[in-house]
C-alpha cells in the first residue's frame, strides 16, 4: 500500500507541475535560442560610395544571398568614369551582427578582361553607412575596398515604365566591350545590338523587395560572346543611367551593359 500511495503522490505532483508549466507558456511563449552567429536575411537595396582607385561604385543587394559590385574605371581625378568591372557574389550569408559574406563571388574586370574567385565581405553593423572588402584567392585578381550609404533610390519601386527606354553605352565580355544600344518597351521586352555586331533579345522584369530589374537575354551568333545562348542576370538604374550584367552558367564570363538614355 506504502508503494501505491507514493506512485499517486509522484502523479499528482508530476500532473500540477505540467498545469503549472502550460500556465507559464501560455502567457510566456518559449522562444528558441539565438547562437551569437545565427543568420539573418541579407541587407538587400541599393548602396552607392567608391572603391578606393577605381572610383564610383554602386552596391546592389539583393535578400536571397547575391550581391553585385559595380566598381568604376579610375577615380574621376584622372577623367575617366566608365565601367572598370563587377563583383558578382552568390550564396551569401549575414550575421545578427550586421557582417555578409560571400565565399562563392567572381571579379570580371572589365580593365584587364580576366575572371577571377574572390571572397565578398559587407559590414552592415552600422548602416546606412557601409563598407566591404574583396579578397583576392590567389588568381590574380586585385583586391578591392569599398566604402558607402544607402541610396535614396533605395525607396523607389521598380517598375517596367521606368526602366523603358533607349539606352546608348558599352556593352561586352572579357573578350572586350564596344559601343552598345539597347531598347527596353513598356511592356518589358529588350533588344540590343553592340558595335561589332552582336545582336541579342530579352525581358526587363522589377524585382520584388528591392529597386532592381531581372534581367534575361538570348544572344544571337557569332560574335556575340555566348552566341546562342540565354543568360539570366540582373540590373540597376541609377537615374538615367542602367547597369546590368549577366554571367555565363559556368561563370567565367559575363555580359556587362553600362549605358545611359
Amino acid at each position: 500500500m506504502k508503494k501505491t500511495a507514493t506512485s499517486c503522490s509522484a502523479l499528482l505532483a508530476s500532473f500540477v507541475c505540467c498545469l503549472l508549466l502550460a500556465s507559464c507558456s501560455a502567457s510566456h511563449p518559449l522562444q528558441p535560442a539565438t547562437a551569437a552567429g545565427t543568420t539573418t536575411l541579407p541587407s538587400g537595396g541599393v548602396y552607392k560610395g567608391s572603391v578606393a582607385a577605381y572610383g564610383d561604385a554602386i552596391l546592389l543587394m539583393l535578400f536571397d544571398g547575391t550581391a553585385y559590385l559595380f566598381y568604376g574605371d579610375a577615380p574621376a581625378s584622372v577623367g575617366k568614369g566608365g565601367l572598370g568591372g563587377v563583383v558578382v557574389a552568390n550564396n551569401g550569408t549575414q550575421s545578427a551582427s550586421g557582417q555578409f559574406t560571400s565565399l562563392n563571388a567572381q571579379n570580371y574586370s572589365l580593365r584587364t578582361r580576366t575572371t577571377s574567385p574572390v571572397t565578398f565581405d559587407v559590414d552592415f553593423s552600422r548602416a546606412p553607412a557601409v563598407t566591404g572588402s574583396v579578397a583576392d584567392k590567389g588568381y590574380g585578381a586585385a583586391s578591392l575596398t569599398f566604402a558607402g550609404a544607402s541610396a535614396p533610390m533605395l525607396d523607389a519601386a521598380p517598375a517596367r515604365a521606368i526602366v523603358a527606354g533607349l539606352y546608348s553605352g558599352r556593352g561586352g565580355s572579357m573578350r572586350g566591350s564596344t559601343s552598345a544600344r539597347l531598347t527596353i518597351t513598356d511592356d518589358g521586352f529588350l533588344a540590343g545590338t553592340t558595335g561589332i555586331g552582336c545582336v541579342f533579345r530579352g525581358t526587363v522584369a522589377p524585382h520584388t523587395g528591392v529597386n532592381a530589374y531581372d534581367v534575361s537575354i538570348t544572344f544571337g551568333p557569332a560574335p556575340c560572346p555566348q552566341a546562342g545562348t540565354t543568360v539570366p542576370g540582373n540590373a540597376v538604374l541609377d537615374g538615367a543611367r542602367l547597369l546590368a550584367v549577366l554571367p555565363s552558367a559556368d561563370r567565367t564570363d559575363a555580359f556587362v551593359f553600362d549605358g545611359s538614355k
